[in-house]
């Protein structure tokens, strides 16, 4: 009789253990549903505000708005066909396709005044 009321105590306390840990398994599992539920709510916001941000992206970057921009604020023009050239078109007209040199630089001054440029002004003949 010893052995079966202590199988019995011993089958109820695990019973115990067992629903309290379903009862603190259920509530972490109803925690966690709740922080996905919160989580999914701000990825739906997040996707909402990249799609706003993506209209206005295409907004701000429309050609024909950034042409009335550049020509209103930077005095920019349209390019026309006329202002695009060719390479040898650029070339000097004398036969060699080498660059023209620029003249030599003029001839430097020296870096120390003469003597007669330190001297001060005489005073013209008053002694």
């Amino acid at each position: 009789m010893m052995r079966g009321l202590f199988g019995t105590i011993l089958s109820a306390l695990a019973a115990g253990v067992v629903g309290i840990g379903l009862y603190f398994v259920k509530h972490e599992v109803k925690e966690q549903e709740a922080h996905l539920a919160n989580l999914n709510r701000q990825i739906q916001t997040h996707q909402e505000a990249i799609h706003v941000l993506k209209a206005e992206w295409s907004f701000l970057n429309d050609p024909a708005r950034l042409r009335q921009l550049s020509e209103k604020y930077l005095d920019m023009k349209v390019m026309g066909p006329t202002q695009v050239t060719t390479l040898q078109a650029l070339a000097p007209s004398s036969g060699n396709n080498a660059v023209a040199a620029a003249p030599p630089p003029p001839a430097a001054r020296p870096a120390t005044p003469s003597v007669a440029e330190t001297r001060p002004p005489s005073a013209g003949g008053m002694r």
